[in-house]
C-alpha cells in the first residue's frame, strides 16, 4: 500500500492538520486499515471516548504479574489485568493478539476490561 501525507480539516475546531505517513503505517502495523481522522491530534487527545468495544493489539502480558498492555488504535497503550479477560486467557495473553476490549476509568487511570480475541 502506498501512503502519503494528507492535509485535512478538523471537524471540531476547524484547524487544518496533516495525517502523516507515520501514523498511517503505525495503524497498518497494528492490523488496522488506515482511516482518515476527523479531528486534529489536539482535539482527539481531549476527546472523551464513550463506552463500547474497541479494537486493539496485545503489546505484552506478564503472566507472573497477571497484567499487560494493549496498544490502542491511536498508538497509545492501556493497562489490562488478568481478571478483565473474557474467554480463553491463553490466546488473549499472547503478544500481538488482536483483541476487542472496553475501557473504564479507575483510580489508577484507564483500564481495559472485557478483553477477548478478535476473530
Amino acid at each position: 500500500m502506498t501512503y502519503r501525507d494528507e492535509l485535512l480539516m478538523c471537524e471540531a475546531c476547524g484547524k487544518t492538520f496533516i495525517y502523516r505517513v507515520e501514523e498511517q503505517r503505525q495503524q497498518a502495523e497494528l492490523g488496522f486499515a488506515p482511516e482518515l481522522p476527523r479531528q486534529c491530534p489536539e482535539c482527539r487527545a481531549q476527546e472523551s471516548l464513550g463506552p463500547g468495544l474497541r479494537a486493539g493489539v496485545v503489546k505484552w502480558f506478564r503472566e507472573d504479574k497477571h497484567f499487560g498492555f494493549i496498544t490502542q488504535r491511536d498508538g497509545s497503550d492501556v493497562f489490562f489485568h488478568h481478571s478483565g479477560i473474557e474467554g480463553d486467557p491463553e490466546q488473549v495473553m499472547q503478544e500481538n493478539a488482536p483483541v476487542w476490549y472496553e475501557v473504564i476509568t479507575t483510580e489508577r487511570g484507564p483500564q481495559a476490561i472485557n478483553v477477548h480475541l478478535r476473530e
